[in-house]
């Protein structure tokens, strides 16, 4: 291999792993309200669970489970 295709890569999978791991968590963690490590937990076992389709389905339902524990504690405990 030469310099530059190794070079090439390296520039790639860092790109790759920044946006995977920490950019689209961030954004998307944003516009549904739930933390990052929560994000790539539900993608992992969205996909791990129901495949392709899991890993879709994964962040509407974890922002609904979100909204529904949020509302069961402070309907429960009168948290404000």
């Amino acid at each position: 291999m030469s310099i530059e295709l190794i070079f090439l890569l390296g520039i790639f999978l860092s790109g790759q792993l920044l946006e995977s791991y920490y950019l689209t968590p961030k954004f998307v963690g944003n516009a549904i309200g739930l933390n990052p490590i929560w994000i790539i937990f539900a993608i992992l076992a969205g996909g791990h669970l129901a495949g392709f389709v899991g890993v879709l389905l994964s962040l509407p339902m974890a922002a609904i489970i979100g909204i529904i524990i949020k509302h069961f504690f402070i309907k429960i405990f009168n948290m404000s």
